[in-house]
């Protein structure tokens, strides 16, 4: 089982990791992170509106149990070593600086446009264009990272 951390935990594409993670055969979510707003929160309180006190879930599905209450970090938090991925959503301003300082150390997969055009970052597309996984390599050697 690969231990990963979600960052950007409480936003919609966030909350997609969240729910794709949700009993996968292959990774075990071991952190979550947000902005210092969300974080030393619960996952559940901090998607809860403030004023109304309604679940900014953004998906039909369930909550998923296992993150209901765990814990927030903020992203500083995070130490990338004792991963084996990181999944991110964070906003294509602040993922240039957050996602290269964990990319370093660890695979991140993104959904941000920081990286997009890139020569050396690889957009992969399962079954359409796998081929591309061969760009890591190259990544590794031009930048040092294990990963991005």
């Amino acid at each position: 089982m690969k231990r990963v951390a979600i960052i950007g935990v409480t936003g919609a594409v966030g909350q997609e990791f969240v729910l794709a993670l949700n009993k996968h055969p292959w990774f075990e979510v071991k952190q979550i992170a947000a902005s210092e707003r969300s974080a030393k929160k619960k996952f559940v309180e901090a998607i809860r509106d403030p004023n109304s006190g309604i679940l900014k879930w953004h998906l039909r599905e369930p909550i998923p149990e296992y993150v209901k209450n765990m814990v927030i970090d903020a992203v500083d938090d995070i130490n990338p070593e004792n991963f084996d991925l990181i999944f991110s959503s964070v906003e294509s301003e602040a993922a240039r600086d957050i996602e290269t300082k964990f990319a370093k150390h660890v695979p991140v997969i993104s959904t941000s446009a920081a990286y997009r055009y890139e020569a050396d970052v690889p957009i992969l597309i399962p079954g359409i264009n796998d081929d591309h996984i061969g760009l890591l390599d190259i990544q590794r050697k031009n930048r040092g990272w294990k990963g991005l």
